[in-house]
C-alpha cells in the first residue's frame, strides 16, 4: 500500500492482467473529498500518468466516513468496482 500525504484520505490499489500485459491502477480520496485514479504500471514498470476524477464525494460521504480509514478504504473499493476496477487483495 503506498504511503499517503495530508491530502490523501485512503488509497487502493487495482489490477487488471490480460494477453497486453499487466496493469495497475492507484485510486485515491482526497481530504477535499475527490476521487481519483491513474495508471501507475505497466507489467511492473512504473508510469507517471495525470490524475483521472472520477467524483467527489457528499458532505454525507465525507462525514459517514468520518476519520475511520477502514470505512474510506471501502468505500473507495467499492467505488473502484462501480468502475470496473477490482483492488488487490493483500491478506493473502
Amino acid at each position: 500500500m503506498p504511503r499517503l500525504s495530508a491530502r490523501e484520505i485512503t488509497s487502493i490499489e487495482t489490477t487488471y492482467t490480460s494477453e497486453l500485459g499487466t496493469f495497475s491502477w492507484a485510486w485515491v480520496i482526497r481530504a477535499d473529498g475527490e476521487v481519483q485514479y491513474r495508471l501507475s504500471h505497466v507489467d511492473g514498470r512504473r508510469e507517471r500518468n495525470p490524475w483521472q476524477s472520477v467524483c467527489r464525494l457528499t458532505a454525507t460521504q465525507r462525514l459517514s466516513i468520518g476519520s475511520d480509514q477502514a470505512r474510506a478504504t471501502d468505500l473507495l473499493a467499492r467505488l473502484a468496482r462501480q468502475h470496473g476496477h477490482f483492488p488487490v487483495d493483500k491478506r493473502r
